[in-house]
């Protein structure tokens, strides 16, 4: 886009933000001639998580991180030696052994000439500088031709004094994307003054990227060839980058160089999310301390595009293509495979030399063969499931993050409307039968999102929907709905999910219990961190009656569907709040989360409601132990909605759901399997009992049931086999997603 008179005149809120900029563009392309060398150790982190709806717990499904020493010269490149090198894939020991042996791809460059100093942000290979704005990618706030896409406005600054006496002021600009697009970003970025170096930043997408309408944005004819049944089965599919961070300090008193990065977002695929989080730190040992490097030589790099359409020229069609680039694959990993043995065998380590930087900067990276050393490495923290406070400084961090608050936005610019439905707005249960709905967003700006969503079901031939408007930075969303829905009146779980809905697809066992709202509700919840959501509602509540009575393996006329709570109706007026919080993630190790809410209401009637539970887990040599309890009570004159149901997948199992009722319960659940994540074999035992408020000190015998299960990817998929002692003697068989162990 082409800058105009109109894009300058409004670019910048205040002077000083105009030059402030234009101090900044100048000194990221200028390069510092006499910074010829460094000695540095670089550390970095990647972690990769997996759950199967967003308010679920996170589970650690990859995770590798890297020490290395980097010594830089202008004249020559790069010699990197990795002092430590652990990958953790909790799901599978072999995936693991595999990754851990290609450390050499994790190594990172604090610095080289033309590196782009914000993460994320730089073009091409090795992560350069570009000096003009690309709109085919994430357009740089600080590039040539940026005012037709951001608004700048100065804002804070701080005086810095060095050992020496000199004084330093650092400013803040903050920039804000004119419209909320998936290439523009949002950001609070701080620089020294008098040449315009940056010091610290922290920004964030404007909005997510959208995969299917970026697709179609770039290429009108991209989704030609995708089946029709495709694009409804992973829909949505996303990517939000929630926030980025780096800071640099001064070396010498003279030089400004990286010292902290980080980002962390989330992509969603259908009714899977998955968090992302990336973690780099540098210390230096010395800047231009290094006289010279041995010469790197890189051998030619493999281009599969060139060889593709080399063969491709050659009259072969993509099957020949395909087949022809495997064999090329496969001799060259045996080739790489026999020479690093070799180096083993002879020094006890390999080297691998490559081009970074397009090919501009030669690197060797000297790696050990020893494994088992390098994962236990002293560079590296005690574990790879440490939080990584000392190694990377996640309080400074989260200090960084802070200016991302809600007054930093982008511009008002609504955006087109798009639409999304298919399986992940598609459930199952004994009220609607098979329901789908249509959602129909709009992007405004000013991190305000306007939606629309319609909901049809089969069985009880009911409408339903909500209007939404929604406002977030990112990390925490404010959202305003009117709303005619199904409500869920059970405490466990989340039977209107996708995961809920296939034990009642499959066997009649729909585990929850409805009612029906229509009203107004304002809610704050954070996804991505936990921590304290709150719910404030006025709603009109009333019975949802069973309408469905199929299920696939029991017919049109299956009784084993439940009956549903007959609904205290009326108006309530009132809010929850929630808490939520986890420590620990090593699924071999020490974990432990809680869950707190209390909830109070008027209208109908007056009630109060508080629900606690617990959940410890902790390996132990070759089993692993989990312990669950729960516990919850009220006040007031409680409605049968608003009551505990107590039994079935999420409480007692063995026990069909709402065996026990009452104004107050209380659970554990004690479970024992093997230690491996994967794919752990378990026993399990349940007591529990709910009733009258006034009545724990005669609740006579509680409701119990023991049994066997298989967990697979840490509880994510799970096969219980239940036996169910107390009141029922009978035996139940499930199959289900969301597991607590």
């Amino acid at each position: 886009m082409e800058v105009t008179e109109q894009h300058l005149r409004t670019a910048f809120k205040d002077p000083m933000a105009r030059e402030l900029l234009l101090r900044a563009r100048v000194a990221r392309l200028t390069q510092d001639s006499a910074l010829m060398s460094y000695d540095a150790k670089s550390y970095q982190r990647l972690s990769v998580g997996i759950s199967v709806r967003e308010s679920a717990r996170s589970r650690l499904a990859f995770r590798t991180e890297n020490a290395s020493r980097v010594r830089w010269h202008r004249n020559t490149g790069a010699q990197v030696e990795v002092l430590g090198a652990r990958t953790a894939i909790p799901f599978s020991r072999e995936a693991q052994a595999e990754v851990q042996n290609e450390v050499g791809d994790f190594t990172s460059l604090p610095y080289y000439p033309g590196k782009e100093p914000l993460i994320a942000l730089g073009g091409g290979d090795g992560n350069m500088i570009r000096a003009e704005v690309d709109e085919q990618s994430i357009v740089h706030p600080l590039a040539t031709g940026s005012e037709a896409y951001y608004t700048f406005e100065s804002g804070d600054s701080v005086l810095m004094t060095l050992p020496d006496g000199q004084r330093l002021v650092l400013r803040e600009l903050r920039i804000a994307a004119r419209e909320p697009k998936w290439n523009l970003t949002v950001g609070s970025f701080w620089f020294e003054t008098e040449q315009g170096h940056l010091v610290r930043a922290v920004y964030r997408l404007s909005t997510e990227i959208n995969i299917w309408a970026v697709a179609q944005a770039d290429d009108s004819t991209s989704m030609d060839d995708v089946p029709a049944f495709v694009k409804p089965l992973l829909t949505p599919m996303e990517v939000n980058i929630t926030a980025m961070s780096v800071e640099y300090g001064l070396q010498e008193q003279r030089f400004w160089m990286p010292k902290l990065q980080a980002l962390e977002g989330y992509a969603r695929v259908s009714f899977m999310r998955i968090p992302v989080r990336v973690e780099e730190r540098y210390r230096y040992e010395s800047v231009n301390g290094i006289d010279s490097l041995p010469t790197i030589v890189v051998p030619p790099a493999f281009k599969p595009a060139v060889v593709r359409d080399s063969l491709k020229a050659l009259g072969y069609d993509s099957l020949m293509v395909r087949d022809t680039l495997r064999v090329i694959y496969a001799r060259r990993d045996t080739a790489r495979t026999a020479d690093r043995r070799a180096q083993c065998a002879a020094t006890g380590s390999y080297v691998e030399r490559r081009g970074r930087a397009e090919g501009n900067v030669p690197v060797s990276i000297t790696v050990p063969c020893d494994t088992l050393a390098l994962a236990r490495s002293s560079e590296l923290p005690g574990s790879i499931y440490d939080e990584g406070e000392t190694l990377f400084g996640e309080a400074e961090v989260a200090e960084l993050m802070r200016a991302l608050d809600m007054g930093l936005q982008p511009g008002w610019a609504p955006q087109p409307i798009r639409n999304e439905w298919g399986l992940a707005y598609t459930r199952f249960n004994r009220v609607e039968g098979l329901s789908s709905a249509a959602k129909f967003t709009s992007v405004l700006g000013l991190g305000y999102q306007a939606e629309a969503q319609v909901r049809a079901s089969v069985a009880d031939l009911q409408l339903n929907g909500e209007l939404a408007l929604s406002r977030t930075n990112g990390r925490t969303t404010y959202r305003g709905a009117v709303y005619r829905r199904l409500a869920v009146s059970s405490t466990f779980g989340d039977p209107l999910s996708f995961g809920a809905s296939i034990p009642g697809l499959l066997s009649a066992r729909d585990e929850g219990f409805y009612h029906r709202a229509w009203g107004t509700e304002l809610r704050r919840f954070r996804p991505q961190s936990g921590g304290l959501d709150w719910r404030a509602f006025a709603e009109q509540q009333w019975t949802a009656s069973v309408e469905n009575r199929w299920s696939l393996f029991g017919g049109a006329r299956d009784d084993r569907f439940l009956t549903n709570v007959n609904a205290t109706e009326g108006w309530y007026y009132g809010g929850v709040v929630k808490w939520t919080g986890s420590r620990g993630i090593d699924p071999r190790g020490w974990r432990s989360s809680m869950d707190v809410r209390a909830e109070a209401a008027t209208g109908a009637s007056d009630y109060q409601r508080l629900f606690v539970e617990t959940i410890v887990s902790r390996g132990l040599g070759p089993i692993a132990v989990s312990l669950t309890n729960a516990a919850g009570t009220s006040f007031g004159d409680l409605p049968a909605q608003r009551a505990f149901y107590l039994g079935g997948l999420q409480s007692i199992r063995g026990q069909i759901a709402g065996t026990g009722v009452g104004e107050s319960f209380w659970m554990s659940r004690t479970e024992i399997g093997g230690n491996v994540a994967g794919a752990r074999p378990v026993v399990f035992a349940d007591l529990g009992w709910a009733g009258a408020r006034d009545s724990w000190n005669a609740m006579g015998r509680p409701m119990s049931g023991v049994g066997v299960g298989a967990s697979f990817l840490d509880g994510l998929i799970r096969i219980d086999l239940a036996r169910g002692i107390h009141p029922r003697w009978q035996t139940r068989l499930d199959l289900y997603l969301e597991a607590r162990f």
